[in-house]
């Protein structure tokens, strides 16, 4: 069976997850716990990031990588789309998803931590040692607003101008490369994540994210296809 060693709250996990979940493969999930499990990880993959996939004897990093490996071990259904032109299109988007848009939405997530902390106990629920919770839960001030430094109002209104452009489009069409799901659909919806965490991430945060986003009228459609997306591609069973 597929084995996908993970991080549960990880977009990037996330979108491996979803995609196994599209083409209906059984498999099961390893969580790591963060920094102490990342050695392990590396000592037999000589990786720290993850997710990592093992099929068999073949290990596979990097969100990208796993689902075109998924691609060539269960044909059906192409997440990458047949055609030259839409298959380029997918793949424009899933590095843009994967790239820009996951490191705006980190900032701004990252900036919602400093004014909510209590997230990230939310995050690592059962995965760290009390003490660690306790650490992670008194951020320093100074680096809480070295992290706020950060955040300037050109990167949020670029955001927020991104998420309108992608809200207008699901308004018009239910993918966002042709007429079926595909890399696409799954690189964007995984990233959206952070701003509200669907209902896959557990009652402790599914509902939860960055509030200056989730109580924002103009991005609820949004949001809804994300969950929407989700729901359709994880009815399978897995481990």
């Amino acid at each position: 069976m597929l084995e996908l060693h993970q991080f549960r709250h990880s977009p990037y996990c996330l979108k491996a997850r979803m995609a196994l979940a599209a083409k209906k493969l059984e498999y099961r999930t390893v969580e790591i716990t963060p920094a102490i499990g990342q050695i392990d990880i590396f000592q037999k993959t000589g990786q720290k990031r993850l997710p990592v996939l093992f099929d068999k004897e073949t290990t596979i990093h990097d969100s990208s990588s796993i689902i075109r490996h998924l691609e060539k071990i269960e044909i059906e259904p192409k997440l990458i789309p047949e055609g030259v032109k839409e298959a380029s299109q997918a793949q424009i988007i899933e590095n843009w998803a994967d790239t820009t848009l996951a490191k705006s939405i980190k900032i701004v997530f990252l900036e919602e931590l400093t004014k909510n902390p209590i997230l990230i106990s939310s995050l690592f629920t059962n995965e760290i040692s009390d003490s660690m919770q306790k650490l992670l839960l008194n951020i320093p001030t100074k680096i809480a607003s070295q992290i706020s430094g950060v955040i300037n109002q050109k990167e949020k209104e670029s955001l927020k101008q991104n998420l309108d452009y992608l809200s207008n489009l699901i308004d018009q069409e239910n993918f966002l490369i042709g007429d079926k799901l595909s890399i696409a659909d799954i690189s964007v919806a995984s990233h959206l994540s952070l701003l509200k965490f669907p209902n896959s991430s557990g009652e402790t945060l599914k509902g939860k994210g960055c509030s200056l986003y989730i109580n924002d009228p103009s991005l609820q459609n949004l949001f809804n296809w994300r969950d929407l997306i989700e729901d359709q591609v994880t009815k399978t069973n897995h481990n």
